[in-house]
């Protein structure tokens, strides 16, 4: 009891010390699953600018769609200047068996993969996934039920791509926080030289 007691007055305590998530709450992005951008003004209009390239298949448009809302959707209107390709992988494995031997539930991994790129001629590849981002879920297979067995594959879907959506988020933010870095470094020595020889 004590243990817990403790934890969570230390949760509470962390904002007062200066303590932010990387991924974490912000009114900037509507509320829901949060932003990227943790409070950060600068680095917000920085994810509202990237644009999410197209997909076609369905699992494809529901990541795209997620990532605008996480990117984009955090200030529209925000002119566009990085690029943001994805691909997905698919792999099934049967992992329950009825008496007949029919399939029962399918284990399902996901994975995302990504590019960040800038929209400048040509363009510079900013960053990508280093190794594709792994989800795992799975979803039951009535016997003769076709419908319900679609929509338990959708809604697994679903939760796969929010979950795709929130990492890639992730991921795209602390690129970018790196750009705004380096370049905050690269104009600190041109600034410290104009003030000198004034």
């Amino acid at each position: 009891m004590w243990s817990r007691r403790a934890a969570l007055a230390l949760t509470l305590g962390l904002p007062g010390c200066g303590f932010r998530p990387l991924y974490g709450s912000s009114s900037a992005s509507g509320g829901g699953s949060g932003s990227a951008a943790g409070g950060d003004a600068t680095l917000v209009g920085e994810l509202a600018a990237v644009r999410v390239g197209p997909a076609y298949e369905r699992s494809g448009q529901l990541l795209r769609r997620n990532l605008q809302r996480r990117l984009e959707g955090l200030e529209p209107g925000t002119a566009a200047k990085y690029q943001l390709e994805l691909t997905i992988a698919w792999n099934y494995d049967p992992v329950g068996y009825r008496l007949d031997g029919t399939i029962s539930r399918i284990r399902v991994t996901a994975t995302g993969n990504w590019v960040l790129s800038t929209l400048s001629v040509p363009p510079q590849v900013l960053g990508r996934s280093a190794i594709g981002y792994r989800i795992l879920d799975d979803f039951d297979v009535p016997d003769l039920q076709f419908f319900s067995a679609d929509a338990a594959r959708e809604a697994m879907e679903g939760r796969v791509m929010v979950g795709l959506a929130d990492e890639v988020a992730r991921q795209v933010a602390m690129v970018l926080r790196a750009r705004l870095r380096e370049q905050a470094t690269a104009a600190a020595p041109a600034t410290t030289t104009a003030t000198a020889t004034k």
